[in-house]
């Protein structure tokens, strides 16, 4: 059985809801946050002490968006648009754009919102929110039309950018979310595996 090392409102929470979604048993491991200082055992596991790890026999993943294309591969899913097949750029894309476009300043906002207090600038969150909302405009073109990003369909590009969205929940970010994007975050908390894995993580 699968193994997810999780925290609340970190990465791991893909990787669970993934596994909801294909309802696909496994292991939930809540680690205390941050691991290096309250749980120092878990650096056995993930040397770098960051959260999620996926364990799967002798398989050990450290990314969420790596460990949630393993968790749909080995448990046969069709939350992935295969090569050859309608939406598989659009798939990519918005797969990578969660985790590679969106998370950098919603990851800069987090420090600057409740790291250690010395460390807080306020033109560094500022200048981290004003790149998010113009990453997310992009989003907003995109979902226009669509209920779903890529292929008409639930895939995991989903899971990767409503992280993201519910991340900046977290923030009190929802009200500068745009219309397509505030409709498409609700539809996506609306689904019961997101609400199984949510309420772990």
């Amino acid at each position: 059985m699968m193994k997810v090392y999780y925290a609340p409102f970190a990465r791991s929470l893909r990787i669970l809801w993934t596994l909801e979604e294909l309802n696909a048993p496994y292991e939930p491991v809540r680690v205390q946050f941050p691991p290096r200082l309250a749980q120092p055992d878990y650096l056995h596991i993930n040397p770098l002490g960051q959260i999620p790890t996926l364990i799967d026999g002798d398989v050990k993943l450290f990314e969420s968006v790596g460990a949630c294309e393993y968790v749909n591969e080995t448990n046969g899913g069709d939350l992935a648009i295969a090569p050859g097949q309608p939406g598989r750029a659009d798939y990519l894309q918005w797969l990578w754009y969660g985790e590679a476009t969106l998370m950098p300043p919603l990851g800069t906002m987090v420090r600057q919102s409740f790291g250690p207090e010395e460390g807080r600038n306020a033109t560094a969150l500022g200048e981290a929110k004003a790149s998010l909302l113009e990453r997310l405009a992009l989003v907003e073109a995109h979902l226009e039309g669509r209920q779903y990003l890529a292929g008409d369909r639930f895939t995991l590009a989903d899971i990767s950018v409503a992280y993201g969205l519910n991340l900046g929940g977290m923030l009190r970010l929802t009200d500068d979310y745009g219309p397509n994007v505030a409709a498409y975050f609700e539809r996506m908390k609306a689904r019961p595996a997101f609400q199984a894995a949510a309420a772990q993580a």
